[in-house]
């Protein structure tokens, strides 16, 4: 029998089979309910407000086309709504289990689990974030607990049966990365699983997940987990996101910081792209 193929880079067909389309309806209502109840949800960029960000626009990609209906595309852009669809369709997920989830205090897909009676825990740098999640999750009735923590320095007396991460792992250096990664099993009982997605070909110095190699040595090696389906990881070679820095026109202002913060070499200064250039993708292991 064939192994399928979940350890791969998103495609925006995956979005099209029923088993997805109950999940998109589901965060939809989830969105629309808590707007109703006057309860934030952090974006895709990991903040509140993206009213002033014209580069998350352009971040975006090229041709961007929200999803029809969606309750609000301004804050969750549809390869959002593929990263918790594919996460929750592939990640087995069951009532008994304790979920960690890293860097997702706020976040669509930490509420989304806990609104289906998931026993949850969020971590995150962000006091404002965690402070809010706490509230909403005692408006809503929900098991989810919010902790201020650093996941570089993760400490709880207790294990959990599944750890969680939706685009977070591509903000930490490479060599930090891999640290945590190794440390991750400490966290996690027995058979316990570890399912992440991240930035994939994201041409930022700091991301460096470039290649199937690179998913191989920096996630499957360094935890010493084995991988749940496909063993080699698969790019589909569709990019729909864009680094604002290689935007036309080029804002100059803009890639100047991103070359003093180290982002980009100061070679590419003068370089646009006239396509989009990367991608996220998806990674399930177990202990």
């Amino acid at each position: 029998m064939p192994v399928r193929v979940i350890n791969k880079t998103m495609d925006r067909a995956d979005l099209a089979t029923a088993e997805a389309r109950a999940i998109i309806r589901e965060l939809d209502d989830l969105i629309r309910e808590l707007r109703h109840r006057g309860l934030r949800t952090s974006s895709w960029y990991g903040c509140f407000d993206l009213s002033g960000d014209r580069h998350e626009r352009i971040n975006r990609g090229y041709g961007y086309q929200p999803l029809e209906g969606a309750a609000d595309d301004a804050l969750f852009p549809w390869f959002l709504y593929w990263q918790i669809v594919w996460v929750v369709l592939h990640g087995g997920f069951t009532r008994e289990q304790k979920i960690l989830d890293l860097g997702g205090s706020s976040s669509l897909f930490s509420y989304y689990l806990a609104a289906r009676g998931y026993d949850v825990t969020t971590v995150d740098l962000q006091e404002e974030l965690v402070a809010n999640a706490d509230l909403v999750a005692g408006r809503m009735g929900w098991n989810l607990k919010n902790h201020r923590m650093d996941i570089r320095n993760l400490c709880f007396s207790t294990r959990f049966d599944h750890i969680t991460s939706i685009c977070v792992f591509e903000h930490i250096p490479l060599c930090e990365r891999v640290e945590v990664n190794r440390n991750i099993g400490l966290l996690l009982n027995d058979r316990g699983r570890f399912t992440i997605t991240f930035d994939y070909r994201n041409p930022c110095r700091f991301s460096r997940i470039d290649s199937p190699e690179d998913v191989r040595t920096q996630f499957i090696v360094a935890s010493g987990m084995r991988v749940r389906g496909n063993e080699q990881f698969v790019d589909t070679g569709k990019n729909y996101l864009l680094d604002p820095f290689y935007s036309a026109p080029a804002c100059y202002m803009y890639k100047l910081r991103s070359i003093l913060k180290g982002h980009h070499h100061p070679r590419e200064l003068f370089r646009t792209r006239d396509a989009n250039d990367y991608t996220f993708g998806a990674l399930f292991l177990e202990k």
